[in-house]
């Protein structure tokens, strides 16, 4: 099934400043959907008559921990899920996958670290040119999917088994260079039954934030 985060990075393309985007059903591959607005001034995706997601213009609502440096976020990646076992977590994931090839996917690799006493995990992320712009900027719809899988990994890491992703809120506030070093955070905000609540933010080699997002997941059974 597609990307959570390539789907409703696609869907808030469409839409000005932050969007909410509901997962809906699995996003299929390999045949032809269509994206149409709504009149709610939001935009849908449907699978013929099925409606696979849809977006709508939201405010994104987030406390932003300090991230860490660029050095210590491209340290906490040996301990990161995508790297457990030979195959890691989701293996061919678009986000996270250590089997997709450099620009075939993201490869944010996030791993747990520490800041001012928040737990995180955190990733160093250098998109390349496969995600830029005609102007050497990441492509939006490929800076919120990296918003994504980092969510998961906040709860992977304790071994919580976050797995469907159903809602996310995105924004992104600048633009960044495909060829600069940039940190991808995700850090748990709570939990609620099987729903897990996260947030992602993406930020330059400085600190300075780029985009952030808030998502709901949920949670896989236990054993």
């Amino acid at each position: 099934m597609g990307h959570g985060g390539y789907v409703a990075g696609l869907l808030s393309c469409e839409l000005q400043g932050a969007a909410q985007v509901t997962l809906r059903k699995p996003t299929p591959l390999d045949r032809t959907l269509v994206l149409r607005s709504d009149t709610s001034g939001g935009v849908q995706l449907l699978d013929g008559d099925v409606l696979v997601a849809d977006a709508v213009p939201a405010t994104l609502e987030l406390s932003i921990p300090r991230p860490p440096t660029l050095a210590q976020a491209t340290a906490a990646e040996a301990a990161s899920p995508s790297h457990r076992g030979e195959r890691g977590v989701h293996p061919t994931c678009f986000g996270c996958g250590k089997l997709r090839e450099a620009g075939d996917g993201l490869r944010v690799f996030a791993g747990p670290c520490e800041v001012d006493g928040q737990r995180m995990v955190a990733a160093h992320w250098r998109p390349g040119e496969a995600f830029a712009d005609a102007a050497g900027n990441v492509q939006k719809l490929h800076a919120l999917a990296a918003l994504d899988c980092a969510g998961a990994f906040a709860f992977i890491v304790d071994d919580v088994r976050a797995g469907l992703l159903g809602r996310i809120v995105l924004e992104q506030y600048r633009a960044v260079r495909a060829d600069e070093d940039l940190i991808v955070t995700g850090w748990q905000i709570g939990r609620e039954g099987r729903k897990l609540f996260a947030g992602t933010a993406l930020f330059d080699a400085q600190g300075k934030l780029c985009a952030a997002a808030k998502a709901t997941w949920f949670g896989f059974p236990s054993g």
